[in-house]
């Protein structure tokens, strides 16, 4: 951990300080063990993905979808909750050295189903604990229907929660995801959702060409009519034997290899090219007045009215709530990581800075971009002379 000197703080630095207050207040809540189970917990190392943090609130999946990756990274299909409590994931977080609170976006179940009988009370209690003390707005994606409680608990736990409810096919779900909730009870718990504040947007992912391209008037229709907020798109992620699942019930996965750079190789996974349907994603969405959106970020974005520049897809978001971090706040930042700034060149979109190579540290480099990033809400590019 780096040390603050100074009594008075930029704005980097104000973040930094927060996350460090909140760890202090949890070890005079946590026992020994369970701060030494946080540190060790990979929550505590990993770096945000472009979605941000992936928080995982069980292990596996029972749902054992055709089209799922999980599977092949090692999950199992029996479910299991995390290991962490609530307060241990907070304090995993919060030593996490590449979280920014307030700034960081936290997403949930993007390697299980969150709200499964098995881990509904977990998530629960880990997305009311994050917001609580991190505040990292956040989203969460499900194939469960949602219902008035877990809605009206969701409300209270995070005002402006992004929910992505996730639709594949409707015709064919029998066959493709048979252990999920039928799709027409998640169309229900869209409106559900909708009814109780929160921000339900249709997920329309993974995109199976010669399913879902099929399907697309439907499943939009529907989505409009069960008050979606928005669509979230995403492309399939073939592995052998996703395309072998696929195979076996009846799906023609001649357009799918198609669309493929080239076949996986054992259990890599490689996303196929769904351009053309988003762009007719996008011309169906524009008759019912609903946003689309490339990344399921830019639904978290939304759903908080927030700003993000943070790659190629932006801007995205309230223009006016772009974040007024200047020369000064990232200057005294790159002092604190003992980095030593020769030039700071700070633009509408990104950053540039240049550095002493004196004392090079590419995980230190790492952390800063990473921090940088989120703080300003900004593509930041680090260099030496």
């Amino acid at each position: 951990m780096f040390v603050v000197s100074e009594v008075l703080m930029g704005r980097i630095l104000e973040l930094i300080e927060y996350k460090n207050k909140v760890m202090e207040k949890l070890r005079n809540v946590l026992t020994r063990d369970s701060i030494d189970k946080a540190i060790k917990d990979p929550h505590a190392k990993r770096r945000p993905r472009p979605c941000g943090i992936t928080i995982h609130t069980g292990v596996g999946c029972s749902f054992i979808c055709a089209y799922c990756y999980i599977y092949d990274m090692g999950f199992p299909a029996k479910i299991s909750p995390y290991a962490l409590t609530s307060l241990e994931l907070v304090y995993s977080l919060a030593k996490n050295p590449y979280i920014v609170p307030y700034r960081t976006f936290a997403a949930y179940g993007s390697v299980t189903e969150p709200f499964l009988p098995e881990t509904r009370e977990k998530a629960l209690e880990y997305i009311v604990d994050v917001y609580r003390w991190l505040y990292l707005p956040s989203q969460v994606s499900t194939k469960i229907a949602i219902d008035d409680e877990i809605a009206g608990r969701l409300k209270k736990a995070e005002p402006n929660l992004s929910v992505l409810v996730s639709i594949t096919t409707i015709e064919k779900a029998d066959k493709l995801e048979p252990l999920a909730p039928k799709p027409l009870e998640r169309f229900r718990g869209i409106a559900i959702a909708s009814k109780y504040g929160l921000y339900p947007y249709l997920f329309i992912r993974p995109i199976i060409p010669s399913v879902t391209d099929k399907e697309l008037d439907n499943i939009i229709k529907l989505g409009a009519e069960y008050n979606a907020k928005g669509i979230v798109v995403g492309s399939l992620r073939i592995t052998k034997s996703i395309i072998q699942r696929l195979r076996s019930k009846g799906v023609d996965t001649k357009p799918i290899l198609d669309r493929a750079p080239r076949l996986p190789k054992d259990r890599e996974q490689i996303s196929i090219k769904i351009n053309d349907i988003v762009l007719k994603v996008e011309k169906i969405a524009q008759d019912y007045g609903l946003k689309v959106f490339r990344t399921a970020c830019k639904a978290n974005v939304d759903s908080h009215n927030d700003y993000c520049s943070m790659c190629s897809f932006g801007p995205c978001g309230n223009d006016k709530k772009k974040y007024n971090i200047d020369y000064n706040d990232i200057s005294e930042y790159l002092e604190y990581m003992n980095l030593k700034p020769l030039t700071i060149d700070i633009r509408s979109r990104y950053v540039n800075i240049t550095l002493l190579d004196d004392n090079r540290n590419e995980r230190k480099i790492d952390i800063a971009r990473t921090i940088l990033a989120y703080a300003c809400r900004k593509e930041v590019f680090i260099k030496y002379t």
